[in-house]
């Protein structure tokens, strides 16, 4: 078992991220046969089609820490009406799956708008965990009115509101930040001030530089091969023009 043999021989760094992936399928019958996968997932954003999985990685290293398989779409909806029976949203219940083997250490769980809310950063926090996330849908107990309102000018600004436990501590942070559009965020393990500056290649964006070095590539080759033929025309030439001095 994946999920097991990680949880006995890798030790995680302090941050865990929980996000969806898709794992490409290479199975019997090309990709429009799906003979042994839970559910096919074809989405024009994704690069690839295949297994749609949920899973959390270490945040430094980037190695995959725990996996689960979706399902069929019967299956999914059966589980979201157990989990509304006890007040849990069903995504805050699949990020306790991904992240329980370090609960009550501390560590720094960052997650996607699929699973972040309100709810999903107080449960975390019971569990001795730490959480920020982006709040897209989820908005429950989220001020979502408020913050929408707060006026920001420039790309990097942020405001947002703590709120304070019963022990008088902060609990729980909701801010608002400022890049090409607004992103909310909610948080018990963050704050405002100024952090490093980080800075990703989107897949897009990678793909879109392969095919411009391709490009380029192939433009190199032409023009050296037509500098070339300048060349050996021009040294023809040259040689006639000498032969034809040389005999007058």
């Amino acid at each position: 078992n994946f999920n097991d043999h990680r949880e006995a021989t890798f030790l995680p760094s302090s941050h865990i991220c929980a996000d969806e992936s898709i794992s490409r399928w290479y199975g019997l019958g090309g990709e429009w046969i799906n003979i042994g996968l839970p559910m096919y997932i074809a989405i024009d954003r994704k690069p690839e089609n295949g297994c749609e999985i949920q899973d959390s990685a270490c945040g430094k290293s980037g190695a995959m820490l725990r996996i689960r398989l979706v399902k069929t779409s019967v299956e999914e909806e059966a589980n979201i009406i157990h989990v509304e029976e006890d007040g849990t949203l069903h995504e805050t219940k699949v990020l306790i799956e991904l992240v329980s083997p370090w609960a009550h250490s501390d560590r720094l769980i960052c997650a996607d708008s699929y699973f972040a809310s309100v709810g999903a950063a107080e449960t975390l926090k019971d569990m001795g965990l730490r959480f920020i996330g982006v709040v897209k849908t989820a908005t429950r107990h989220f001020p979502l009115a408020y913050l929408s309102n707060l006026e920001l000018e420039n790309r990097g600004d942020r405001l947002g509101l703590i709120h304070y436990g019963p022990d008088g501590l902060p609990s729980l942070l909701s801010f608002v930040w400022m890049d090409r559009n607004r992103r909310y965020f909610i948080a018990s393990g963050s704050s405002l001030q100024e952090g490093e500056e980080y800075i990703r290649n989107r897949w897009r964006q990678v793909w879109a530089l392969h095919q411009m070095q391709i490009q380029r590539g192939l433009n190199c080759r032409y023009l050296n091969r037509e500098l070339q033929r300048i060349i050996t025309a021009h040294a023809d030439l040259s040689t006639s023009i000498i032969g034809i001095g040389w005999t007058h």
